[in-house]
């Protein structure tokens, strides 16, 4: 059972180590291209233009583009077997079954990754205030496990065990090295998701719902290297998938602001938290847990037509929910089949 999410435990998670955020930043400084121009591939024309550094970040907001958007995924998730949907909420990675949003290629997303700060991992906004954002937050929008053993990426196929799980994985789709297309994994899902769960079929979900909603890459391939600590599946819901997507955050936004053709990172997760924690017209925002089970198409559009009207980041920022605990109801959300109790949110008092 979690603590409640009290001002006391949101310092406590607050407070992460700074040592993270400059590895990632030297990490991210390492695989960029010492270089005064680069070529930025525009995905909205087959054209691409050279473009000098300088003049490139005077640039306030582009299109934000995705290698890797929901659609595909959200047309997999429909019409689940219900022994399917189980299995994804035993491993933690029920509320992904809740995705239901737009690819959203506009300037607002550009302005919602411009406005995060990875130093101060906050959205800055309007008349000085901030949305900060920490492994909490995650885990009120996606539902994931917040807790456990951080998850490996290893650079080199040297461990035999993994080398021969890669064998396997991608002989699945007749490959001897890279990563399939994200296509190609969802035909899977939806070929396996009428057969006996397996093995094979979480291992494809959370491929593709990390590569949709966490971390993608800038080409087609899908981003894997996490399975390394997937391989063994029972594993799974007690690895830190918030410390996970935090990083990936953190990193994505790096590389975007600093001019990559694509935004790898939890998109999802930062235009819900924003939707979330600021307040727009004296109207109280609807509450449950976790966050991407409410915010949907419907009330995503009424929230874009006050964003397009008024303007990005102006309103009051709020206090993030906090949990308290209620009866078991089987037809809630269940972050782990196997509590008694489960917790679900209520709005908390507004500053």
């Amino acid at each position: 059972m979690e603590p409640q999410a009290t001002k006391e435990g949101d310092n406590e998670v607050k407070n992460q180590p700074t040592t993270c955020k400059k590895e990632l930043k030297k990490e991210v400084a390492q695989k960029k291209e010492k270089k005064r121009k680069r070529k930025i591939e525009e995905s909205d024309s087959d054209e691409v233009v050279e473009v000098d550094d300088e003049k490139h970040l005077e640039v306030n907001a582009r299109p934000l583009n995705q290698r890797i958007t929901p659609k595909q995924f959200m047309k997999v998730i429909k019409d689940m077997p219900e022994t399917h949907v189980n299995a994804i909420k035993d491993i933690g990675f029920g509320g992904f079954l809740e995705l239901d949003l737009d690819a959203h290629k506009s300037i607002f997303s550009d302005q919602v990754v411009r406005s995060f700060d990875p130093d101060r991992v906050s959205l800055v906004l309007d008349k000085n205030q901030e949305i900060d954002i920490t492994q909490l937050d995650i885990h009120l929008v996606y539902g994931l496990p917040m807790a456990g053993e951080l998850i490996e990426e290893p650079y080199q196929e040297i461990d035999e065990t993994w080398k021969e799980f890669l064998r396997r994985w991608r002989g699945l789709f007749g490959m001897t090295s890279g990563s399939p297309l994200n296509s190609n994994v969802i035909a899977e899902i939806e070929r396996l998701k009428y057969e006996p769960v397996s093995k094979d079929f979480l291992l494809h979900f959370i491929i593709c719902a990390v590569n949709c909603c966490i971390r993608s890459t800038a080409n087609p391939s899908l981003n894997y290297k996490f399975l390394y600590s997937c391989m063994d599946t029972t594993k799974i819901k007690h690895l830190n998938w918030c410390e996970y997507a935090y990083r990936s955050l953190i990193s994505s936004t790096i590389e975007w602001q600093d001019g990559s053709a694509f935004f790898t990172g939890p998109l999802p997760f930062l235009m819900i938290c924003y939707f979330d924690r600021l307040q727009r017209s004296k109207i109280e925002n609807p509450r449950q847990f976790p966050l991407i089970s409410i915010w949907k198409k419907e009330l995503i559009k009424e929230r874009m037509k006050i964003e397009n009207k008024r303007g990005f980041g102006k309103g009051l920022v709020i206090d993030r929910m906090q949990k308290i605990q209620v009866q078991q109801n089987e037809q809630q959300f269940p972050e782990d089949s196997s509590k008694s109790t489960k917790e679900i949110m209520v709005s908390s008092n507004f500053k």
